[in-house]
C-alpha cells in the first residue's frame, strides 16, 4: 500500500509539473509587470495596458533549448549518457571529416578511412534520434550538424544544384562516359549497345581487354583506339594521340597509364585524356586480412606511387591548350589531399552536376567514388550521373 501511494503521490507531481505556471515579466513598452502563462513555444503574448507585443515566453524556451545543449538536463545515467553520446559522436563525424580532408593519403588510419565503408558513421543516428526525441530535444540540433557533417563533407553526397544553373541543348551538348570494364569478360551489356543506350558521343575504357578491343574495332560509324589497358571510341574523328611514357612508374610497382586524343570536334580542335592510375588495393587487402605491418608498409608506397601518377597526369595534360577533358579510373577519391593538390583547378563533373554518393567502384558493401570526368575551364556540366550494373567491379560515369 504504502509503495502504491508512493507512486500515486509521484504521478500527482509530474502532473502539477507539467501544468501552465505563472511568470511575471516587464512589458518593455510601459514598464508595466505583465503576468504570463506558459504555453505554446512559438506563442506571442500582448501586454493588456499598452498593447506592446511580448516574446517572453519565446525567449525563455529557446533559451532552455540552448542552455540544455551544455549540459544534460539531469544527473540521472539515461540523460547524461545520451548527452555525452551525442556530443562523442558529434565529434567522431567532424573528426573523420577532419582526416579525410586533411590527412588522408598522409596517414594510413585516414588512408584506410577514405576507402572503407563511411556509410557506417551514420549508423549511431539510429539510436541517438530517437532517444533525443524522447528524452532530450534539444540535442537534436547538435545530431542535426553530425549528421550534416557525416552525409557531406565525409560521405560525399551531392545534391546537384549546378543543374538548376544550366540548361541543356541537344544541339551542342556531348555526352561522355567513363568506365572501368573489368578485362570485359563479364559485361552484360556490348560496346555498341552502351552507346546506343545512353546516346554517347566519346566513351574511354579502362582494363579493356584483347576481346573487348576487337569489339570496339569492329564498330561501324565510330572513331576508334585501342591498345595495352585502355579504349577509346569517339562519333568525332581522333586526329593524333599521345601517351605519356611511364616504364619508371611501371618499374616501381605503378601504373601511370595515360593517354590524350585530339579530336576535331565540328571544326574545333579538343583533346580527351583517358588515364588508369594505381590502386591501393594491395595494402587494403593485406589490412583485410590482419597483416597490420605488410598493409601499412603497402599503404604508403601506393599513396607515394599514385601521388606522383596524379602530378604527372596534370602536368601531362598541362601540355595542351584548348579545351580539354580528363577520364577515367584515378583509384582516388576527390576528398584525398593528393587529389586536389593535382587537380583543384579543374572541375569535377559528378562534383558540380551529379545527385548522391557517385560510388562508382563496388566492393561488397563498400562504394567508392574513383572514377571521374574532369574538365577544364572551357566547358560547363550540364549533369552527370552513375550508369547501371553491367557486370564490372565498377559502374560507367557519364556527364
Amino acid at each position: 500500500m504504502v509503495r502504491f501511494l508512493d507512486l500515486l503521490e509521484r504521478a500527482r507531481r509530474g502532473w502539477l509539473e507539467g501544468r501552465p505556471q505563472q511568470v511575471i515579466v516587464r512589458c518593455a513598452g510601459g514598464g508595466h509587470r505583465v503576468r504570463l502563462a506558459k504555453g505554446r513555444f512559438w506563442s506571442a503574448a500582448t501586454c493588456r495596458a499598452c498593447g506592446a507585443t511580448i516574446d517572453a515566453r519565446r525567449l525563455r524556451r529557446v533559451g532552455r533549448w540552448l542552455v540544455n545543449l551544455w549540459a544534460p538536463t539531469s544527473a540521472a545515467r539515461l540523460p547524461r549518457g545520451l548527452w555525452v553520446s551525442v556530443g562523442g559522436y558529434l565529434l567522431l563525424t567532424l573528426a573523420s571529416a577532419a582526416c579525410l580532408w586533411l590527412l588522408a593519403d598522409r596517414w594510413w588510419p585516414a588512408t584506410t578511412l577514405l576507402f572503407g565503408p563511411r556509410w557506417l558513421l551514420l549508423l549511431p543516428l539510429g539510436l541517438l534520434v530517437p532517444g533525443a526525441l524522447l528524452r532530450d530535444r534539444p540535442l537534436m540540433v547538435p545530431l542535426a550538424l553530425a549528421g550534416f557533417v557525416a552525409l557531406g563533407p565525409v560521405m560525399g553526397f551531392r545534391t546537384g544544384w549546378h543543374r538548376l544553373l544550366v540548361s541543356a541543348d541537344p544541339a551542342h551538348d556531348i555526352r561522355v562516359m567513363s568506365f572501368n570494364a573489368m578485362d570485359g569478360s563479364t559485361l552484360t551489356l556490348p560496346p555498341e549497345m552502351m552507346l546506343a543506350a545512353w546516346n554517347l558521343d566519346i566513351a574511354a575504357f579502362q582494363e579493356c581487354d584483347a576481346r573487348l578491343s576487337l569489339s570496339i574495332e569492329t564498330l561501324k560509324g565510330w572513331h576508334t583506339d585501342t591498345r595495352a589497358g585502355v579504349c577509346f571510341v569517339s562519333r568525332f574523328p581522333i586526329l593524333e594521340a599521345a601517351e605519356m611514357e611511364r616504364e619508371s612508374l611501371r618499374g616501381a610497382g605503378g601504373s601511370g597509364l595515360v593517354v590524350t586524343y585530339r579530336l576535331d570536334l565540328d571544326g574545333r580542335q579538343v583533346r580527351v585524356t583517358n588515364v588508369h592510375l594505381e590502386t591501393p588495393r594491395a595494402g587494403l587487402e593485406s589490412l583485410r586480412e590482419g597483416r597490420v605491418g605488410e598493409g601499412i608498409f603497402w599503404l604508403r608506397e601506393k599513396s607515394s606511387l599514385r601521388e606522383i601518377e596524379l602530378r604527372r597526369a596534370r602536368r601531362w595534360v598541362g601540355r595542351f591548350t584548348g579545351p580539354q577533358l580528363v577520364v577515367g579510373d584515378f583509384n582516388t577519391p576527390p576528398e584525398s589531399p593528393i587529389f586536389r593538390a593535382a587537380w583543384s583547378d579543374w572541375d569535377n563533373a559528378f562534383s558540380l552536376g551529379g545527385r548522391g554518393f557517385g560510388g562508382s567502384r563496388h566492393n561488397g558493401w563498400i562504394r567508392a567514388r574513383i572514377d571521374h570526368i574532369l574538365l577544364n575551364q572551357d566547358w560547363t556540366v550540364v549533369r552527370s550521373w552513375l550508369g547501371p550494373d553491367i557486370g564490372s567491379d565498377h559502374v560507367p560515369m557519364l556527364a
